[in-house]
């Protein structure tokens, strides 16, 4: 049986819907696992022994305005095959913010 924590995360999950929270954590014991392999490049992936996943399970559902599939869960492996710690939890729109800000050239005009 997978075990998952959330300890490191409970406060991330304050600002998101507490029905959208119960999905996500339903969902984590369904889809988390040791990446790669990336069946799915756009939804999961890993670097430094950091791993993310959307939060939603790969069989796509019904999309809601605000469901899991607006979340990625960050998590690391926690000891066993069997047991992950969630390190964070971040919509799309945090994530994609900060690619941007990452990967965006500032151009500073020279008056």
């Amino acid at each position: 049986m997978l075990k998952v924590s959330w300890a490191k995360a409970e406060s991330d999950l304050d600002s998101v819907d507490p029905a959208v929270v119960v999905q996500l954590k339903h969902n984590a014991e369904e889809i988390l696992h040791d990446i790669p392999p990336w069946e799915h490049p756009a939804d999961e992936g890993a670097c430094d022994g950091i791993m993310w996943h959307r939060g939603e399970a790969h069989e796509r559902l019904e999309e809601q305005s605000d469901g899991p599939q607006n979340y990625f869960l960050f998590y690391t492996k926690n000891g066993s095959e069997q047991e992950f710690e969630i390190l964070a939890v971040r919509s799309i729109h945090q994530v994609s913010s900060m690619w941007l800000w990452m990967t965006m050239e500032v151009c500073i005009p020279y008056y």
